[in-house]
């Protein structure tokens, strides 16, 4: 056919209006129809994704023949060692519209950061302003539902500003916490999307022992156990120890815990999974259990709950003022009876609510000052009296968690310094917080106790391990002090 074309094509101009080629014009555009869908189809059929490469090349593997449909009529072997050359990841489809010649046709756009560390004063506006960015940034940002959370900005976090080669702002990213962080994408000025992204982070399980010489919490640094992993362990054990009246010097404790890292530099703490505490030789050990429905809590290796009905103590790091029972006023100057009890501490020091409860009333409260009363299940009521100021959200009506911070020590109402005056009553009848034993909380429920008898027996051995290290570089440090190796 392509011979008979050339050949047509090859003869005089002036010939080609003669009749015989008019009577034989049709078969040459049905020739030239034919040969231009044949070009186009070998020079187009090679184009075929890179990305579908692999395969493409198990399909002609393994029916002989494919590769010539796929490939413009290439032998299969020719096929075969072109797709080899340039093979990538296996996809679903051969899509012509993933070309390598179209993939290489987007443009990447590089971004350039800008980071700013937020300094007492800035706001979300003035930080805009100073960066040269369009003050309209802002207002958009504090009405978008998720973006909004950037106009309260802490002291000392960092913003991140990303922008294209022309100095335009498409994306903002700010760290909420260790784990979590806000991206701010944008199109002209306003929000195209906004989203909290979880962090990824690596579990390393460690451990801490200590001995206390002084107080817990320098027994707990020297450890390098941090300040809320120490908090925590006085939850824990907050019901069996008291920690105001209980602790001596020589106590100890060791500790099995999470330490959530991302490329080697510690993020944050995480769960506690084992401890013991021993305080005038008696010792109290907690595993952590995770019941796999969404319930963890602390208990003892025999599965009972660590977590008493009402903590031991509202103020963690304090010392007892004035105790339950008669005793003359300071300010008034006679005596009375004192129904509650003193804890002495720092101006601001959080105070806990002691146990789950609904909270009667937040506000004034007459010599009381300001007050939070507490109900909790039904027959029990707590009184927080003197504080210096509420917590975030605490108000009438609302619910709190054992342990959650629901206001700051103070010296509100008649009161000589700082301190909390703490109420226990029972069926509205007042009770000595310090010597009434409520009931504890359950046990571990039946369903769950042969999974958490394996989960104690491995956690009790690495206890037991963890306290032989202790006492081992006890001795060794002993001897090196005497001199005696």
């Amino acid at each position: 056919m392509i011979n008979f074309l050339r050949q047509q094509l090859s003869r005089n101009p002036h010939q080609l209006n003669k009749a015989p080629i008019k009577k034989h014009h049709y078969i040459l555009g049905a020739t030239a129809i034919v040969l231009g869908s044949w070009i186009t189809h070998t020079t187009t059929a090679t184009v075929y994704d890179r990305f579908n490469n692999r395969q493409a090349l198990e399909f002609a593997q393994a029916i002989p023949n494919n590769g010539r449909a796929l490939n413009g009529g290439l032998p299969d072997d020719y096929f075969n060692e072109s797709l080899k050359i340039t093979q990538g990841p296996l996809s679903e489809n051969i899509s012509l519209a993933q070309s390598p010649l179209l993939v290489n046709e987007i443009p990447q756009i590089q971004l350039q950061e800008t980071t700013h560390k937020v300094r007492r004063g800035d706001t979300l506006g003035s930080i805009f302003k100073k960066l040269g960015f369009n003050p309209a940034f802002a207002h958009h940002i504090s009405t978008h539902p998720v973006a909004k959370q950037l106009v309260s900005l802490a002291i000392g976090k960092q913003l991140a500003f990303r922008t294209d080669e022309n100095s335009k702002l498409k994306q903002l990213t700010y760290r909420l916490s260790a784990l979590q962080e806000l991206v701010v994408d944008f199109e002209g000025t306003s929000v195209g999307d906004a989203s909290v992204v979880e962090l990824l982070y690596q579990v390393q399980q460690k451990s801490v022992s200590g001995e206390i010489t002084s107080s817990l919490y320098e027994a707990a640094k020297d450890a390098g156990l941090s300040t809320n992993l120490a908090m925590e362990m006085v939850r824990i054990f907050g019901w069996d120890v008291d920690f105001v009246l209980d602790i001596r010097q020589g106590d100890s404790f060791h500790v099995i815990y999470e330490q959530l890292q991302q490329d080697g530099e510690n993020l944050a703490d995480g769960n506690i999974l084992a401890a013991e505490f021993t305080t005038q030789h008696r010792t109290h050990r907690a595993i952590r259990f995770d019941d796999g429905q969404g319930s963890a809590s602390y208990y003892t290796p025999e599965g009972q709950s660590m977590l008493g009905t009402f903590l031991r103590s509202p103020v963690e790091f304090s010392r007892i003022s004035s105790r339950f029972g008669r005793r003359k006023h300071p300010i008034l100057k006679t005596w009375r009876a004192h129904k509650g009890v003193d804890y002495a501490a720092s101006r601001g020091t959080p105070i806990r609510a002691t146990a789950d409860g609904k909270i009667v009333s937040a506000g004034t409260k007459g010599g009381y000052g300001k007050t939070v009363v507490l109900r909790h299940a039904g027959r029990f009521t707590t009184l927080y009296g003197h504080m210096n100021g509420f917590a975030k959200g605490i108000r009438s009506g609302g619910r709190v968690k054992q342990g959650n911070v629901i206001g700051y020590i103070g010296s509100t109402g008649l009161a000589t310094g700082p301190h909390l005056h703490y109420e226990f009553r029972l069926d509205g009848v007042h009770r000595n917080p310090l010597t009434y034993k409520t009931p504890k909380a359950g046990s571990i429920d039946d369903q769950f106790k042969a999974e958490f008898a394996r989960q104690t027996n491995r956690w009790l051995a690495e206890l037991n391990g963890v306290s032989m290290e202790y006492q081992l570089a006890k001795a060794r440090s002993a001897r090196l002090n005497t001199g005696v190796l």
